[in-house]
């Protein structure tokens, strides 16, 4: 199924009902009557997007929606696929499925989620995967590749989730993580990884370590070989040939929580 953004909104609207699950189920006619809230007033489908049976497993989404939000909400299974930049809550409480934007994403991707795929081609705003305000925990599962750059916050609580970053991260990247692993090729902001329990933050630019992490040792980790490996085949993510067989600083922490998570500091 193919939908075309053919009107732009005057307003956010939420789109929770645009996903694999419920879109690939239906016929074109109820597809066009189902509700989506523009600001706070319900309108069909068919009132912003034209459909069509492209006779493809996959949903297929164009246009420029910085406008529409939840797209993928609740999805578990199914691909889908969107030419265009998207808004906020992309793939909110994702638990399976493949969601990939040749655009950018807004603020709050993934709330949430606890399985499945995101690729974003583009940048990312606030909040990427983080938790919500008064919750300790972020997603908790599932794999994020963002090649641009992503804003404050990355990661926020989160737990057993692997988060790629080609660009840069904004301050706060990882803070109060329980688990998982994060992974930035560009430069990170202020005070990465504060309050993180446990989990792996690798970052191959300079980084200012907070005075609660303490210094281990040198090393290699083999495991990045195959992320890299991975990587190269899935994403257009420049990965220098250094990398490869790079040796890393290690920084134990946050003392201030388990002191059981790590920071991987490349070291040129």
């Amino acid at each position: 199924m193919k939908l075309k953004l053919h009107t732009q909104p005057e307003v956010p609207f939420e789109a929770e009902s645009i996903t694999p699950g419920i879109i690939n189920k239906l016929k074109l006619k109820e597809i066009e009557k189902l509700k989506l809230f523009h600001g706070n007033r319900e309108v069909n489908l068919g009132d912003f997007f034209s459909a069509k049976d492209d006779k493809k497993d996959s949903l297929e989404i164009e246009g420029d929606m910085h406008m529409v939000k939840y797209l993928g909400a609740n999805m578990a299974e199914g691909e889908m696929h969107i030419n265009g930049d998207v808004g906020a809550h992309l793939g909110s409480a994702m638990s399976g499925g493949y969601i990939k934007v040749d655009g950018n994403a807004g603020d709050w991707i993934a709330p949430e989620m606890s399985g499945g795929r995101l690729h974003i081609t583009g940048n990312c705003g606030h909040c990427v995967a983080s938790a919500y305000r008064g919750a300790s925990n972020g997603v908790s599962g599932g794999e994020i590749i963002i090649e641009g750059n992503v804003k404050n916050e990355l990661g926020h609580g989160m737990s057993n989730s692997t988060i790629v970053v080609g660009g840069s991260s904004g301050d706060f990247t990882g803070v109060n993580m329980n688990s998982g692993t994060i992974l930035t090729f560009g430069e990170m902001g202020i005070r990465t990884g504060a309050g993180m329990k446990r989990g792996t933050i690798i970052c191959f630019k300079e980084l200012e370590i907070l005075p609660t992490f303490t210094y281990d040792c040198l090393y290699s980790p083999v495991y990045l070989k195959l992320l890299f490996k991975y990587l190269k085949e899935n994403t257009k993510i420049k990965i220098d040939k250094k990398y490869i067989d790079g040796n890393f600083h290690r920084w134990s922490g946050d003392s201030v929580e388990l002191n059981r998570g790590e920071l991987l500091v490349y070291y040129s």
